[in-house]
């Protein structure tokens, strides 16, 4: 009898302190927290993948949808806007808004580049000048949320979903003033370098195997596709990393798909795999030159992000 009278007082407590929990205030307010929404991009098939220096030349349309399974909440969304980042060759950024208003998908925009680039503060492009579009959107609260900024870059970079047609989520396209493409460049001795500071020396190899048939976007061919096997001869940091990618020269943009890179062991950390995931990038045909963007997850933990240039000689 003793044990039943100790069980129910222990029930009451702990109801009087889920009611007292109930009415203690949360340093924020659930109510009044405000979930955005996920706005996919691409280039609609068939149109242009370039940037010409012709201003009234070029087929520009892009598509924005939203994603079935991986939306965010619709229910706080007033209307999308696309911007446009201007990049010149000396690597100044200008953004601006070239489409607003957008209220309904999937929305096809056919874009005037002469207009957009007027938006951005130019007159004429250059070789090696690059456009990039990235969705906005605007919450019915007045919130708004940029696609890119000066200070954070482009927003949703590490999103990787797969989309219900198996291609993968896309927070920008980019469009570049490309020169004349020499792909026998692309191979050899290299020199690489980090964007945390490090540099040394890189191996390339051009590979005539293709990427995992996901990996490659619609209407791009094997014809399309220049492969490159990559050794970091001296960054050793994991080990002897090894991997793969695949300049795509319809647009000259990297396809570098999740892989493994290494194996590496830390003491009582453990022993695993070294994973390089949400890599892209993009050539410069300009210079000879491309760069790429990887996450590196190993085991439970992760090595952060990285930017890496690689400089033929």
């Amino acid at each position: 009898m003793k044990m039943k009278h100790i069980s129910l007082l222990a029930v009451f407590c702990c109801i009087i302190a889920l009611t007292a929990c109930d009415k203690q205030k949360l340093p924020y307010d659930l109510e009044g927290v405000e979930r955005g929404v996920i706005i996919n991009i691409t280039k609609v098939a068939g149109t242009s993948t370039t940037l010409s220096t012709d201003v009234n030349a070029g087929d520009y349309q892009v598509e924005l949808s939203v994603p079935d399974y991986y939306q965010g909440d619709m229910s706080m969304f007033k209307e999308a806007q696309l911007m446009a980042v201007y990049t010149d060759t000396e690597g100044n950024k200008t953004p601006a808004y070239v489409v607003e208003g957008i209220t309904e998908f999937p929305a096809k925009l056919k874009l005037n580049i002469k207009d957009v680039i007027s938006k951005c503060g130019k007159s004429a492009i250059e070789i090696g000048d690059r456009i990039e579009f990235t969705p906005c959107y605007t919450l019915k609260s007045g919130t708004q949320v940029d696609g890119w900024s000066e200070l954070m870059g482009f927003n949703n970079v590490r999103f990787t979903w797969t989309l219900d047609d198996g291609s993968n989520y896309q927070y920008r396209v980019s469009y570049t003033a490309f020169a004349p493409f020499h792909k026998d460049h692309f191979q050899g001795t290299a020199q690489f370098a980090l964007a945390s500071g490090e540099e040394g020396e890189a191996l390339v190899k051009q590979i005539t195997e293709l990427p995992d048939d996901k990996w490659i976007p619609k209407g791009v061919t094997a014809n399309d596709l220049v492969g490159l096997q990559v050794d970091l001869t001296s960054y050793d940091w994991f080990g002897d990393m090894t991997f793969k990618m695949w300049i795509n020269t319809q647009d000259f943009t990297i396809i570098m798909p999740d892989q493994v890179t290494c194996f590496f062991s830390y003491g009582a950390y453990g022993a695993y795999d070294v994973n390089l995931k949400n890599c892209e990038g993009e050539v410069d045909t300009l210079n000879d030159s491309l760069w790429f963007y990887w996450y590196t997850v190993w085991g439970p933990y992760s090595f952060g992000d990285e930017i890496v240039y690689l400089f033929f000689k």
